[in-house]
């Protein structure tokens, strides 16, 4: 038995271990060279309006459905042998704002990125060197999380990555809305990432 319910038979509790906080985090997004001019990709801008991080790579295993076989009428299970799939895809929202210039800029920044794959005001299709970047100065997605003290213990690259190709959230105009502020997900699609974390 673990002992009683009290403080003094927690290990967490008296070793003052910390708890993960889901708002102690950060994202550093590098588009590909084309559009690195773009006011909204500059500085911390981007960071400034990112409100949350979904779909991140949790899972261990494969994801794919076991390999079942048959003895009468009992099952056995196998890990499967191949996975469901090697890339990855994740979403980022923002809230978005306008500045002095009245520009939408993290908005028309996201859209000149999307647009490098596909523009639909043109019928323009890019090449994937166009919108991830070239091997050597690739287009990265970077999130951190980190405890209270800003020391991180997980950390995500995902590279080559590029938007889509789910569409971005659409504005939705109501005039019965009070103080609806235009909030923006955009799906990010990677060929590969790497994970690293404390005490892998």
């Amino acid at each position: 038995m673990a002992g009683y319910s009290h403080f003094r038979n927690s290990v967490a509790g008296r070793e003052r271990y910390e708890p993960i906080y889901l708002n102690q985090f950060e994202v550093i997004i590098t588009p590909p060279p084309a559009i690195r001019g773009k006011i909204g990709f500059g500085g911390s801008l981007m960071l400034e309006h990112v409100l949350k991080v979904t779909n991140l790579p949790e899972y261990s295993g494969s994801g794919s459905a076991v390999a079942v076989q048959k003895y009468k009428f009992s099952d056995r299970i196998y890990a499967p042998a191949k996975p469901e799939r090697t890339y990855h895809q994740f979403d980022i929202e923002f809230e978005i704002n306008l500045n002095e210039n009245n520009d939408n800029y993290i908005y028309n920044a996201l859209r000149a990125w999307s647009d490098l794959s596909y523009d639909p005001l043109t019928g323009k299709q890019g090449l994937k060197i166009d919108y991830t970047g070239p091997s050597t100065d690739s287009a990265s997605v970077y999130i951190t999380q980190f405890n209270r003290a800003g020391s991180i213990f997980r950390e995500f690259v995902f590279a080559p990555v590029f938007i889509g190709p789910k569409k971005m959230t659409e504005t939705v105009l109501d005039y019965t809305q009070d103080n609806g502020i235009y909030r923006l997900t955009a799906q990010f699609s990677a060929d590969t990432y790497t994970e690293s974390r404390v005490g892998q």
